[in-house]
């Protein structure tokens, strides 16, 4: 989704020279973008039924609904750290690298309080989520990469694995700083008088960990085939295992702590229900772990060849991360407000400040059958579109596509 994830991974085997691109790559961030897509289709078309990630009052498949999102924000920006790697093993110096990542971070979170809030409320407001995690976390590793990847390495995971020692320090405690501190490590809702709100969902110190390591194992990616995928295999492994080792033992890394339940699915929801903001170590051991497992699969699919309509099918979305982004917002977001208008609703509620999750409007809501319909339609409704895209930017240089 960021504008570095945007730009192609470059395929970096010294026989390769025409195609800086990594299938694989492609082929997961694509399959994240579809899997993002589905969250915020439950996000506008749900019936509001309080946190959908919540074992005491949610159902397994709206669970699973929620949960399997938690895969699209870690990927996305360790896919970024990676693609940095990419770059600078093209021969980008470390100075240009610098100066390209200020610039597309600066104008990342430029594009997140603008065009992408609008998006969210049709109305000002202003939400810090994802684009504007990658923007800081850019802009950190800009300086970061001047270093060696072992060091970048060595930040990044003492981030990942240190950050909750941070949780019992609260903003209060900074008096007039304290937005500063919402920013780094604890999220915050704020309305002004006018009545517009500001939203810190994604405190950013985790993902910053995130691209640092993302960008430290970049030379995984260039490795043969085979061993990639046995990699994957077995780190995705280890991750899990590290993940469910914690859960069961209560451990340290996540405030949401493991229950036995009274029925069955309500204790495996509790033992998956980890903290996404900021996102808690169990929720990225986790989250890691099923995305090496996937980029394994996707690795096999690329270098047997195999699936080749479902593969350019992913493809094309993987390749305009960030242009599908925006788009599938707006969209998702006029669809709600016309259905409101049909439905005799008061159709308002999609035009004024609110809270990007959730809502309170009376007898709105779909049933989760047909908000997976409404997905699956906003899909295939961006396709041609993203292609277009995609195509101009593979046949064009222009600066500001690399932006876009």
């Amino acid at each position: 989704m960021s504008t570095q994830v945007v730009t192609a991974a470059s395929s970096v085997s010294a026989s390769t020279t025409a195609s800086y691109r990594l299938e694989s790559i492609d082929l997961l961030r694509g399959f994240l973008m579809l899997l993002m897509a589905l969250d915020h289709a439950r996000d506008f078309f749900s019936v509001p039924t309080g946190d959908p990630a919540d074992p005491s009052t949610s159902w397994p498949a709206l669970f699973a609904t929620r949960w399997v999102t938690h895969l699209c924000a870690p990927g996305f920006i360790a896919l970024a750290g990676i693609s940095v790697y990419l770059q600078r093993r093209r021969g980008k110096s470390a100075e240009q690298m610098t100066r390209m990542l200020l610039t597309r971070g600066v104008w990342l979170i430029l594009l997140e309080v603008t065009v992408v809030s609008f998006a969210w409320a049709f109305s000002p407001s202003t939400y810090l989520q994802v684009i504007w995690a990658i923007g800081v976390s850019m802009i950190c590793l800009g300086f970061l990469q001047r270093f060696s990847r072992a060091v970048a390495g060595a930040v990044g995971i003492s981030i990942i694995l240190m950050h909750n020692l941070l949780d019992p320090i609260r903003a209060v405690s900074f008096g007039r700083w304290s937005l500063l501190w919402n920013m780094i490590h604890e999220g915050v809702l704020l309305r002004n008088h006018g009545g517009a709100i500001f939203v810190i969902i994604y405190p950013v110190l985790p993902w910053i960990g995130v691209i640092l390591v993302g960008y430290a194992v970049g030379p995984f990616v260039c490795i043969a085939p085979q061993m990639v995928q046995r990699m994957a295999v077995l780190f995705g492994g280890l991750f899990l295992s590290a993940f469910s080792l914690l859960r069961l033992w209560h451990g340290y890394g996540d405030h949401r702590q493991f229950q036995h339940l009274a029925a069955p699915s309500r204790t495996v929801m509790s033992f998956l229900d980890v903290e996404k903001y900021p996102p808690s170590l169990h929720y990225l051991l986790a989250t890691f772990g099923v995305l090496l497992l996937m980029y394994a699969l996707f690795d096999a699919v690329a270098a047997r060849g195999w699936l080749p309509r479902l593969r350019g099918f992913l493809e094309v979305y993987g390749r305009v991360p960030f242009f599908y982004y925006v788009l599938h917002l707006y969209l998702l977001h006029s669809v709600a407000l016309l259905l409101s208008v049909h439905e005799h609703l008061n159709w308002h509620y999609f035009i004024q400040p609110r809270t990007p999750h959730g809502g309170d409007l009376a007898g709105w809501g779909l049933s989760l059958p047909l908000v997976y319909c409404v997905w699956l339609g906003a899909i295939l409704a961006l396709y041609l579109p993203c292609r277009w895209f995609g195509r101009l930017k593979a046949r064009r240089r222009d600066w500001w596509l690399s932006y876009l």
